[in-house]
């Protein structure tokens, strides 16, 4: 872009030095810029969209890794709970064994020591039965100590702890289960979360990147201008008050403004291009009498209207900022009709003439 502006600049350099009439306003240069602008434009709201889900999708996956992680510390407590709960039938079941031995005789030693053993609280049953058989067989003193009715009941209190504890054991499984699931998700989700986290910080830079090539582009485009209404106004200094006179009737339809940027034929140009500083917003006059067949907006000629002066003649005027008339008008010579303008495809304020005749263009100074 800034060599486009250089190139343009230093054009019009040369132009003041050797005091020649200034060509048409270098419509690639500033026309390469707006376009790279509209494209920096379009990019920059691609990416703010983009960086907008991005964020989205972080705050979602951020709120979510809070949700497992508050899912697996309830699971945790949930175990710990049970891990208590197994501890106390644990203590309740060692001392049912611890009874058993002090109520049974020495000789139930051997037995009772498989308690201990794998198998756990499941083999306190054998133990009990054992014990009972013994005593009322042997007739033991030892069947004062321990009667049957309470070897019944340690044998019940036994079954009902194991099954507890079984139950316990079967519910921590579970939470066990649901808590390494829950840490398998929650993993996925970190990862998925810090993925996100390195897209939106690469959006965010490619925003700050866009940012700065458009505020380029648009100095670029401004210094273009800059230089473009320098030109004019020096163009205007030099031309020593030059005019136009009127020849079959017309008149110039831009008054108090001479300066000619782009000539009719120049790259195939349709008309002539007439601007000047400060022209912007000034009266734009009908070349001759007739009746305006078209008044509006017509692609690159923006706002413009069109004359027919009858006998096969007929003018346009474009690029216009207002119009002052409508389809159908009857308008005279030197009537207003629009104001100067930049619109539709123009590189700054100007008027584009055309008079055509019998429907095809023609070189308006055939008319000045």
């Amino acid at each position: 872009m800034r060599s486009l502006v250089t190139f343009s600049l230093t054009a019009l350099v040369l132009l003041y030095s050797n005091l020649l009439p200034l060509p048409s306003v270098r419509a690639e240069s500033i026309s390469d810029l707006k376009a790279q602008l509209e494209q920096l434009d379009a990019a920059e709201a691609e990416n703010n969209a983009q960086l907008e889900r991005l964020r989205d999708d972080v705050t979602q996956k951020r709120a979510c890794s809070d949700a497992l992680q508050a899912q697996i510390d309830a699971v945790q407590q949930d175990i710990d709970a049970l891990e208590e709960e197994i501890a106390v039938l644990d203590e309740r079941i060692g001392q049912g064994e611890r009874q058993a031995v002090a109520d049974g005789a020495d000789a139930l030693q051997p037995s009772l020591h498989a308690v201990n053993q794998p198998g756990g609280a499941a083999s306190l049953y054998m133990d009990n039965a054992v014990l009972l058989s013994y005593l009322q067989e042997s007739g033991s003193s030892g069947a004062d100590d321990a009667p049957e009715t309470d070897l019944a009941a340690l044998e019940a209190q036994a079954a009902q702890d194991t099954a507890d504890r079984a139950a316990l054991l079967e519910s921590r499984a579970s939470l066990d289960e649901a808590r390494s699931a829950l840490i398998v998700q929650y993993a996925e989700n970190q990862a998925q979360l810090t993925q996100a986290e390195q897209e939106a910080a690469q959006a965010e830079a490619e925003a700050a990147r866009l940012a700065e090539e458009k505020a380029a582009a648009a100095d670029a485009v401004d210094v273009w201008y800059e230089a473009y209404h320098a030109a004019l106004e020096a163009a205007e200094n030099n031309a020593g008050g030059a005019g136009y006179a009127a020849a079959s009737g017309f008149v110039w339809p831009m008054p108090g403004y001479t300066y000619i940027t782009c000539y009719y034929g120049d790259d195939g140009h349709r008309g002539i291009d007439i601007a000047g500083s400060g022209i912007y917003g000034e009266p734009i006059v009908a070349a001759a009498g007739g009746t305006v067949a078209y008044s509006g907006w017509m692609d690159s000629y923006g706002y413009c209207v069109f004359i027919d002066h009858g006998d096969g003649y007929s003018t346009r005027y474009a690029h216009a900022s207002a119009l002052a008339c409508s389809a159908g008008d009857t308008v005279s010579a030197g009537q207003t009709i629009a104001y100067v303008g930049s619109t539709g495809n123009s590189t700054g304020p100007h008027l584009h003439f055309e008079v055509l005749q019998s429907g095809s263009t023609t070189n308006p100074f055939e008319y000045f």
